[in-house]
């Protein structure tokens, strides 16, 4: 099954994520800020991931947890940082995210999380009756 995520970062940083999301099984659908991450939730099939930089030119991570919540998609936000704070970490998870993700990006790391994050979407996700 093809993750589907949706990237919120400036094209200057998601260069590094595209690099390492690049392949068959996940499909990235990249904008730039939180007005454009917000027409996409509106118009586009349902994501599974949402990775978004905690700081953005019209927001941060949190205005684009609200735009997932207002849009009823069952997505697992992802915020990705320059730092690796541990408060921030603390407050991300406490609103809902479902993890940090700090730069330098590795690739299996960005990988596993990305997969954990879409398994435990489909989870969530009711089981059809047969």
């Amino acid at each position: 099954m093809k993750i589907i995520v949706l990237l919120v970062m400036t094209s200057e940083r998601r260069r590094t994520l595209l690099e390492r999301l690049g392949s068959a099984e996940i499909e990235v659908w990249p904008v730039s800020d939180c007005e454009e991450a917000q027409r996409v939730l509106e118009t586009r099939p349902p994501v599974q991931v949402v990775l978004t930089d905690e700081t953005l030119s019209d927001g941060n991570w949190a205005r684009v947890m609200r735009h997932v919540w207002e849009n009823q998609v069952e997505a697992q936000t992802i915020v990705c940082t320059r730092l690796g704070d541990p408060r921030l970490w603390v407050h991300v998870l406490a609103h809902g995210a479902y993890d940090l993700l700090v730069e330098p990006y590795e690739k299996e790391e960005v990988r596993r999380i990305i997969e954990s994050a879409a398994a435990e979407n489909a989870d969530r996700l009711p089981v059809p009756a047969s």
